[in-house]
């Protein structure tokens, strides 16, 4: 097919910065929006296997700490959430209502990963006691509230670039490059440590990341040629 035909279906503004990157060469354009795709796939899997964990490790923690399974609607009318978290709560918990399946174990599932993140956050952090990092037992010494969580809110914006479509083969420049994801795949990996050493090399062995990145730097060392 040819680039018109893809320019019209995926939008010019979208396929520009991709053509811009190879000097309006439509064939390296499309090459490099599909390596971006591939790309995106094989982070997709470790990124849902690492959301899971994070989010089941908060939940197990509080729902011991505070002797409640069902803790976060306990928690619903004080202080402990800021408001959006609670509108987000509220309108999960009407949704399964609705469904007539609601049970604590689907609330949390429902949850965005922005949600748990936030957990982190120094209003959220204080008012579980401090004690969150605990669900992180093998973090590296000297790191902090705040260090986690800038750390943490880095992996949700990524996912979320990948939840949207969005590209993660360029850099601030627009630039080709594979820094963003390489960095981005080192923190996932960090923090999936931090819960559980054992689990790194099963989520190296889940996918075909390092293929794909290497694709991309083909890419980047013809041009450079």
């Amino acid at each position: 097919m040819k680039y018109d035909f893809f320019e019209k279906k995926l939008s010019k503004s979208r396929l520009d910065r991709y053509k811009n990157a190879f000097n309006g060469d439509t064939e390296k354009a499309l090459l490099l929006y599909k390596l971006n795709i591939e790309l995106s796939k094989q982070f997709y899997g470790m990124l849902n296997f690492f959301e899971i964990m994070f989010r089941n490790a908060i939940n197990e923690h509080y729902s011991h700490y505070f002797s409640n399974n069902d803790w976060i609607l306990s928690k619903l009318n004080t202080d402990f959430f800021s408001e959006h978290n609670k509108s987000s709560i509220i309108k999960e918990e009407d949704r399964l209502l609705k469904a007539n399946c609601y049970s604590a174990d689907k609330l949390v599932a429902s949850l965005s990963l922005g949600f748990w993140v936030s957990l982190f956050s120094k209003h959220s952090y204080a008012k579980g006691d401090k004690t969150l990092l605990r669900i992180f037992p093998n973090k590296q010494k000297g790191m902090n509230q705040k260090d986690i969580y800038q750390e943490l809110d880095s992996i949700r914006v990524f996912r979320n670039r990948i939840a949207h479509y969005e590209s993660i083969c360029f850099n601030k420049n627009n630039d080709i490059s594979v820094d963003y994801a390489e960095e981005s795949l080192y923190l996932i990996l960090k923090y999936v440590d931090f819960m559980d050493i054992s689990m790194k090399s099963f989520l190296l062995n889940t996918n075909h990341l390092a293929e794909a990145i290497l694709e991309i730097k083909d890419l980047i060392w013809k041009i450079a040629e």
